[in-house]
């Protein structure tokens, strides 16, 4: 077993240099326009690209990408840094337009574009960074990466209108909530590693195996995400418990209670309730869940796809990529956020 690192950056030690020309492009994006704002007397837009891009993340999505394209073999190196970009530019520009759909003043102890600059200034900031992360994509000059990030973009945007558009939908099933998730998140993960793979001169087993391997690490990543919502404090999700509940998206904890308990049930209750008597109502919901095993179930169904993940790797010879990539799959089971 890999042991548990006390963070995702110790994981990436094998692709440390290349993560740096990451970050270092990145900061290009806002420079490259900067030289044209200033051409035209304004640097506004370049400001605002810089704020986006300078919110320091877990940069893991790009690591998965390096970290695959080394274990495919390591050929296009140059290619896997250009996507590795291409794939932080696209989370980057999803988050904006999050934090946009949420209303959020906050990501990552930095203010959200729209909460400087308003809901229209971000959302063609984020507009811009997926157009960026495009461009990155295509200098790969690799159709198949391409087909694939285009399938993924569209896959983004179907998870989070979906999610928008059963907002207080006591209907929802297991398999919508799956589905939705493997939208919003898992497809990234997923085209992380495969698009790495294929960059790496992958042959057509090893891209299938690193695609599952993201496919499974997105979905652990994921429901760990929605367990942790009612089962951590604000302290370490730097959240409200029952935050996804109280904006009404209904995640696996709260779809296993309906399916449990049928019409009486305080998740309802919670939905329809007054906002006075929420906390109340989402103390009942969290004893309900652990007098259930709800959330006993759901670390259960992190573990499996933390477990699939593994076996999808586990015909590749010992290496510190390997290692790595097998200790984020084990990371995914464990972290706090």
């Amino acid at each position: 077993m890999i042991p548990r690192p006390a963070s995702y950056t110790s994981l990436f030690a094998p692709v440390e240099s290349e993560l740096e020309q990451v970050v270092a492009t990145l900061g290009l994006v806002a420079a490259e326009d900067e030289s044209v704002s200033r051409s035209a007397g304004s640097d506004a837009v370049a400001a605002r690209l810089e704020h986006v891009l300078s919110v320091p993340g877990k940069r893991l999505r790009p690591a998965i990408t390096l970290l695959s394209a080394r274990l495919a073999g390591g050929a296009n190196a140059a290619h896997a840094v250009t996507m590795a970009t291409a794939v932080e530019l696209l989370h980057i520009a999803t988050l904006v337009h999050d934090d946009t759909v949420d209303s959020a003043d906050i990501r990552r102890g930095k203010a959200t574009a729209s909460n400087l600059w308003g809901r229209n200034v971000a959302i063609l900031l984020g507009d811009y960074l997926f157009a960026a992360s495009a461009r990155f994509v295509c200098a790969t000059g690799n159709i198949q990466v391409i087909d694939r990030f285009a399938a993924t973009i569209m896959e983004l945007s179907k998870g989070e209108l979906t999610e928008l558009l059963d907002t207080e939908n006591i209907n929802v099933s297991r398999d919508a909530y799956l589905e939705r998730i493997f939208n919003k998140t898992a497809s990234l993960f997923m085209t992380s590693s495969e698009s790495g793979a294929i960059l790496g001169g992958g042959d057509t087993d090893t891209v299938r195996r690193l695609r599952d391997f993201g496919y499974n690490l997105g979905m652990a990543y994921q429901v760990m995400d929605d367990l942790l919502d009612f089962d951590s404090t604000r302290e370490q999700m730097g959240k409200p418990v029952g935050h996804d509940l109280a904006n009404g998206v209904l995640t696996l904890p709260a779809i296993l209670l309906m399916e449990r308990m049928g019409a009486d049930n305080p998740i309802i209750d919670f939905l329809r309730g007054s906002p006075e008597d929420r906390a109340l109502k989402l103390d009942r919901a969290l004893a309900e869940m652990r007098g259930r095993g709800i959330l006993d179930e759901c670390r259960q169904t992190v573990s499996d796809y933390v477990d699939t993940a593994r076996r999808a790797l586990a015909v590749f010879r010992p290496s510190a990529e390997l290692d790595s990539l097998l200790g984020l799959a084990e990371f995914a089971g464990v972290r706090l956020h």
